[in-house]
């Protein structure tokens, strides 16, 4: 019997070393594999992470691998802001700090403007008024698709494409100015131009990406507005629509900064206005339109009955000049919000729903309006997609 005790008691102590051992092994595992582990967490994880003890917390300040290319980023399909600048091109992940921005060389896009993005592909113009050159770029797989050269008065203001250039479907539209687009579809050789009367109750917005969506080519107007035309039916005319909740934000149309047209992923548009500091309430308006019916001898403006978003549930909104779109929360803590294009003292704004504030990711800051700070001009919201490479007797 004395016997057992002692072996009973020494397997006993045996467990309890072994179970001290295993909880000194979690708190003392190296901080390079710690570090490691955090490239792969965002915002909320990240942030639980950081809390679970020092050693932990002490090891998301070093600093990470260094990333070689965009696909071996541990986030190379999550949603991220692409800025191209006059050396660089830098990808920055909402849920990191700048630091752990991923800079790269990418020589084809140091003169070209983006124009517009969706499925990560990037459609691009050339710098300068007489540069008519158009063309589509993946980064993450460095391919580039070129299309013909658009020679018509003027080079594109905006832009937008129906679907990925590998699709014998794909359409691109741009416009210049106000009146005169351009048209092409995969396997033709030249733009087809098309002048759209001007209506004095309707002017497509300069800043704003048509949408092509369900066959039909959507424009938000300066007045709040959509305009629409059957890019497919030798367009002439705007049919348009006014939005009946515009009065909410009438007396501050004066005062929109930025509007914004998205596709979401229940198959209808939302329409964003972001209003400047002297609307105090709601800085950021978010409208689901309707199903429209479209009539092409439709002269007379027709009013859309709009619902107001009030929340986004368990999704995102990235909005950008270079194009927006809906996606749904993959961190923990981050639905019902809008993350804008910028990003100041190494932290990414957002709006939120919720509070109807902008907030710094990473900080308790709160604020009403943000309009002194400016939104890059040469940036996009973009996100990757598994490689796929372009057959090589590929021709668009």
């Amino acid at each position: 019997m004395a016997k057992q005790i002692v072996r009973y008691s020494t397997e006993d102590q045996e467990n309890q070393e072994n179970k001290k051992g295993l909880h000194r092994s979690w708190s003392h595992l190296p901080p390079e594999l710690l570090c490691l582990v955090s490239s792969y967490l965002l915002a909320g994880d990240f942030t639980t992470f950081r809390v679970i003890c020092k050693s932990w917390r002490s090891s998301t300040s070093l600093p990470r691998p260094a990333v070689s290319t965009l696909t071996d980023s541990p986030w190379s399909l999550s949603p991220c802001l692409m800025s191209v600048g006059s050396h660089k091109c830098t990808f920055f992940h909402p849920g990191y700090q700048k630091h752990d921005a991923c800079e790269i060389d990418i020589p084809e896009l140091l003169d070209a403007r983006i124009r517009f993005s969706k499925y990560g592909w990037l459609l691009l113009t050339g710098y300068g008024y007489d540069n008519f050159s158009v063309f589509f770029f993946n980064p993450f797989t460095k391919e580039k698709v070129e299309l013909p050269k658009y020679t018509n008065r003027e080079s594109f203001v905006t832009m937008s494409f129906s679907s990925p250039p590998t699709s014998s479907d794909c359409f691109v539209i741009g416009i210049c100015g106000w009146d005169d687009f351009g048209f092409i579809k995969r396997g033709e050789k030249r733009w087809t131009s098309h002048t759209i009367i001007n209506r004095p109750e309707f002017t497509p917005s300069s800043y704003c990406n048509p949408i092509l969506h369900k066959g039909l080519c959507n424009c938000l107007g300066e007045n709040g507005g959509l305009g629409v035309f059957d890019p497919n039916d030798n367009p002439s005319n705007w049919i348009i629509y006014h939005n009946d909740k515009i009065p909410l934000i009438q007396e501050k149309l004066d005062s929109v900064h930025r509007s914004y047209l998205v596709e979401s992923d229940e198959g209808k548009l939302l329409a964003i206005f972001m209003v400047e500091e002297g609307d105090t309430k709601t800085p950021i308006h978010v409208f689901e339109l309707p199903k429209l019916q479209v009539n092409k001898n439709m002269l007379k403006p027709r009013k859309i009955v709009c619902r107001i978003v009030r929340s986004l549930g368990n999704r995102i909104l990235y909005i950008s000049l270079g194009g927006s779109f809906l996606g749904p929360v993959v961190p923990r803590g981050l639905g019902n919000q809008i993350y804008l294009p910028i990003v100041q003292d190494q932290k990414n704004i957002y709006y939120s729903l919720s509070t109807g504030k902008y907030h710094f990711i990473f900080d308790d800051y709160s604020a009403k309006n943000i309009h002194r700070l400016e939104q890059p001009m040469n940036c996009c919201w973009i996100q990757g997609r598994p490689k796929l490479t372009l057959n090589k007797d590929f021709e668009w």
